[in-house]
């Protein structure tokens, strides 16, 4: 049996695991991986060609360096709506995590905290908030049909030290994901959505029957007036969504199309995240999938977004070695964006913009 890994065992170790790119980390997990297990965690929907362009569009932007700069005041630290992170990342909302790791979502969200990376959530969660905290993080939503059950969700990520909420908006019912078909995937009897377990389940009739329930911009103007913490929206891929999740009264969004893993076809998140930010000048705008490198941060950054979120990789990373393996990931990915910073001449986080990018 692994021993757990305490916070200052892990935040600055070094590791053999740091070898390893991001990149690489995917053939590390399949080796340890039950198939399906691996299917349902690194398979997209469709022939999987978002999933593929989602990490491929980041690499087909060249950066523009500017030299001899002062140093002086150097720092990665961002601020993001009830957090304040050492670079800016947070870990992505991903379900059941104990099918990678039996502390689960603990060890993922330890593993971020000894980074000074940020952690969401997710309402699928395979262990209880309270277990799973390791600070303040952000919590992930689905509106349920029934607007007790959402409350009932909120109140209980509230009291286990939520400080914002992430609204899933992009997935009123589930994408095809043809591996983890064809895996048979289906969740071991010892891991479930534990958040689920004591609400209602009301029957549905099909996918009909979901898509009659399926939340609208209205739910999510109520949730955003009755919050106590600020609320964004995930899932956004278009400047018209965005400012609708704005008016509805979030704070900000997440621009993202799922990981690949709901509609096939949709464009990589870096090609639709420029006409988000020029949409919404003022407010949070996060984006995710396909990161796997610094320099994918980076250009995350100069494309608009003030932070990114890491999926897959930190899955993998927990699949391999726990919290340690988390760790190693994420500290990693915080020296390579460092050093990517640094290299371009830009000071702070806030000098990374669209100058940094060749045309």
């Amino acid at each position: 049996m692994k021993t757990v890994a305490r916070l200052d065992d892990i935040a600055n170790r070094p590791d053999k695991f740091m070898s390893l790119t991001l990149f690489e980390l995917e053939a590390k997990a399949r080796s340890v991986l039950a198939e399906p297990s691996f299917a349902y965690i690194s398979g997209g929907a469709g022939q999987e060609r978002t999933l593929r362009a989602n990490t491929e569009a980041w690499g087909q932007r060249s950066l523009r360096p500017r030299l001899m700069q002062s140093m002086d005041g150097f720092s990665t630290g961002v601020r993001v709506p009830g957090l304040s992170l050492q670079f800016p990342c947070l870990i992505a909302p991903m379900a059941v995590q104990r099918l990678a790791c039996p502390e689960g979502e603990a060890a993922m969200a330890r593993a971020a905290a000894s980074q000074g990376a940020g952690f969401v959530l997710s309402c699928q969660t395979s262990v209880p908030p309270e277990q799973a905290a390791a600070g303040a993080f952000w919590f992930q939503l689905y509106l349920q049909p029934d607007p007790q059950a959402t409350r009932a969700l909120a109140a209980r990520a509230l009291a286990a030290g939520a400080v914002a909420f992430v609204v899933t908006v992009d997935a009123p019912v589930n994408g095809v994901r043809n591996r983890e078909i064809a895996s048979g995937f289906r969740l071991p009897e010892d891991v479930r959505q534990v958040m689920f377990h004591d609400l209602p389940t009301p029957p549905v009739a099909g996918i009909e029957g979901l898509l009659a329930r399926a939340p609208v911009w209205a739910d999510l103007a109520a949730l955003c007036a009755e919050s106590p913490v600020p609320v964004l929206a995930k899932g956004v891929m278009t400047a018209e969504d965005a400012t609708l999740a704005i008016g509805a009264g979030c704070v900000g969004v997440i621009v993202s199309n799922h990981g690949g893993r709901v509609l096939d076809g949709l464009p990589a998140t870096a090609e639709v995240l420029p006409a988000i930010r020029a949409a919404l000048p003022d407010v949070p705008v996060l984006v995710d999938g396909g990161i796997r490198s610094g320099e994918d941060i980076l250009v995350a950054l100069a494309l608009g977004a003030d932070a990114a979120l890491l999926g897959r990789p930190a899955y993998y990373a927990l699949a391999c070695e726990g919290a340690q393996g988390v760790a190693a990931c994420l500290r990693r990915l915080r020296d390579e964006f460092t050093v990517a910073m640094s290299l371009m001449g830009r000071r702070t986080v806030a000098e990374i913009g669209p100058d940094c990018l060749f045309t």
